[in-house]
């Protein structure tokens, strides 16, 4: 039987628990010690870490609980769509563009100008789209993986996919699935011999 579409699992507009899995394409390494090469790639914990804790602090989405594995990425995420109703329009454009800057090329969040908030916070059609994407879990995966990939790439001198596609997610619908599922993420490390305790 194959997996559920995201959109039969959960919406943007509904507080929900979500357990996504990204994964990496061409036996690439995504953190650790690559016994193939002796490459160390740990380095690259704190890249995933500062992002996603910089993402959480933009979208109105909890990161519960991750693990970076050597191949593979786990996280438990919470979106939050009741927060993000209650921001102001210049609220969620500069928090927008933190996140999105358009023509900066900045890899890192940074400040908006006062006329860029301004300009988009004018814009009701286009915040109205913005402020759904805000506490959609698409839009902070796509975040989160997009310059992790680049910057992994640009580090093995090469291009093309660092992802194996989409992430895969499924809903955790009770309480009890969500402890199962934690100690499943936080014990992930220890089940591959990465570390002798969670």
């Amino acid at each position: 039987m194959p997996r559920p579409n995201r959109e039969e699992q959960f919406e943007t507009g509904e507080i929900c628990i979500v357990h996504a899995v990204q994964r990496c394409v061409r036996r690439a390494f995504l953190a650790g010690v690559d016994a193939a090469t002796g490459k160390d790639y740990s380095f690259r914990k704190e890249w995933i870490r500062r992002r996603m804790e910089a993402l959480a602090s933009v979208f109105g989405i909890d990161v519960l609980s991750y693990a970076i594995m050597s191949n593979h990425l786990h996280v438990i995420l919470r979106n939050r769509p009741d927060v993000v109703a209650s921001w102001s329009d210049a609220e969620v454009a500069i928090r927008w563009l933190r996140v999105f800057p358009g023509r900066r090329m900045e890899e890192h969040l940074a400040e908006p100008t006062e006329h860029e908030v301004k300009v988009l916070a004018a814009n009701a059609e286009r915040i109205a789209e913005i402020r759904q994407r805000m506490s959609d879990i698409s839009w902070f995966m796509r975040s989160l993986a997009e310059p992790i990939s680049r910057l992994a790439n640009k580090q093995d001198e090469c291009t093309g996919r660092f992802w194996e596609g989409r992430f895969k997610a499924q809903r955790i619908v009770d309480e009890a699935g969500l402890l199962a599922c934690s100690m499943y993420v936080d014990l992930n490390p220890v089940r591959a011999a990465m570390t002798s305790d969670p």
